[in-house]
């Protein structure tokens, strides 16, 4: 009797054991992403104006005059002329490898060609010229190596879909991504929230000469001025001469600097840690006048007057789970202090005309908040699109919106809130 317990017991206790490893078991569905490096050299030789292309991978976007840039990521520059925006007609393309950001001065395009800036005639927008490329501008742009000239570059990384079979025990099964054999992993949920991350930079001079960016942008120009971050420093061009850029002074801020929103005489940083105020009153040599903790999260800034908009939003790149906009006094600009945070579902892009926020959700939409009082944003929702991606937007003024997603480049007329209407779209080609 004894050995008969005995071996019920181990019966019972192996089912058990063999119940709780099948429950354990889950087949997930993961993006694997393969690095694609290339040299200095492959980086300079491959750029090129080639026909207008489909948009497949669209984030930052840039006016000027008629025409509308979209920055296809680390792949180039689409140039749409959008003199009637219910019809942009798609002109050209132009490649260049390592690209996330541009600006424009006088018909010339700068643009970054990894870590090097790019000078580009587009006076014949059918056929722009490059005209000069300051070598190793944005060195930190890829990392902490400064040294190029003998070690390969990431720019980018191939994508597939693989469905992978793990087991509790396994230390990857509660992670959103791992890595595994030189590639990186990202769970399909994990990596579609961290997805789903302006209107004119006034002060910063958006002039018939320059153009208007996003408020996820790296540039902006200042008269004479082009300044540019990478992901630790703040860099100083020289642009009196359009055609002839120079380099000048690289002032080191912090790490995982993101966005960069010039106002009048100041330069507001946006990182992964906070916002950084940059003295500009010498524009030749800013300096830092004062900065804004908040937790770590991705973050765009955009300031109107006294007050400054601060996105927080999770997302794998981001390393937090915070989603809220921060609204910041600055009146006092040496001592920023917090005057309220609104939660929200995972803001990014951001910009303000005439107390209006509009406000990207990524993929829960496009927000626009009545911002009069900043004490009641919560209170006074004035609409919420909700069926498309929004990455940032530009406001070109109340009849004229841009929105920027992963699905597609939105033109809406929101003269009335209550009923915005769509303009036109651009859509996105998924391979």
């Amino acid at each position: 009797m004894k050995k008969l317990f005995t071996l019920s017991i181990i019966f019972i206790s192996f089912s058990l054991s063999s119940c709780f490893r099948d429950e354990c078991i889950s087949h997930r569905t993961f993006v694997r992403l393969d690095p694609i490096y290339k040299t200095v050299e492959a980086l300079r030789a491959e750029v090129k104006v080639t026909l207008g292309k489909e948009l497949k991978n669209p984030a930052k976007i840039y006016v000027y005059k008629d025409y509308l840039l979209i920055n296809e990521v680390n792949e180039g520059i689409h140039i749409y002329d959008n003199s009637k925006p219910s019809d942009p007609k798609n002109i050209t393309f132009i490649n260049i490898p390592g690209n996330r950001d541009m600006a424009i001065k006088e018909n010339i395009l700068y643009a970054d060609n990894a870590i090097d800036l790019l000078a580009i005639d587009l006076s014949d927008l059918t056929a722009p010229k490059v005209l000069k490329r300051l070598d190793a501008v944005f060195g930190r742009s890829f990392g902490w190596n400064t040294q190029w000239a003998n070690n390969p570059i990431l720019v980018g990384y191939n994508q597939t879909t693989e469905t992978q079979v793990l087991d509790c025990t396994d230390p990857n099964f509660n992670l959103g991504f791992f890595s595994n054999g030189g590639g990186l992993w990202f769970n399909r949920a994990a990596l579609d929230a961290s997805r789903a991350q302006s209107a004119p930079s006034k002060a910063g001079g958006a002039t018939a000469a320059t153009g208007i960016g996003g408020s996820m942008s790296r540039f902006g120009i200042v008269d004479k001025y082009l300044y540019g971050i990478d992901q630790s420093d703040l860099h100083v061009i020289y642009i009196d001469d359009p055609k002839n850029p120079k380099q000048g002074k690289s002032i080191s801020v912090s790490w995982n600097i993101e966005t960069l929103f010039p106002y009048k005489d100041k330069l507001f940083i946006g990182a992964q840690t906070g916002m950084f105020i940059m003295e500009n009153k010498n524009p030749e040599s800013p300096y830092l006048l004062s900065s804004f903790t908040h937790a770590r999260a991705c973050d765009p800034v955009y300031v109107d007057g006294d007050i400054a908009y601060i996105t927080l939003k999770q997302g794998t790149t981001c390393q937090n789970t915070i989603n809220e906009l921060d609204v910041v006094d600055i009146k006092n600009i040496t001592s920023p202090r917090l005057i309220k945070r609104y939660p929200m579902s995972n803001p990014a892009g951001l910009s303000i005309l005439d107390n209006t926020l509009y406000l990207c959700e990524s993929s829960f939409g496009l927000k626009l908040f009545n911002v009069k009082d900043v004490n009641t944003i919560d209170k006074n929702l004035l609409s919420h699109l909700t069926s498309f991606h929004a990455y940032d937007v530009i406001v070109l003024d109340k009849s004229q919106i841009i929105v920027t997603g992963d699905d597609g480049i939105r033109q809406l007329d929101a003269s009335d809130p209550k009923n915005i209407k769509s303009i036109s779209v651009i859509p996105v080609v998924k391979s």
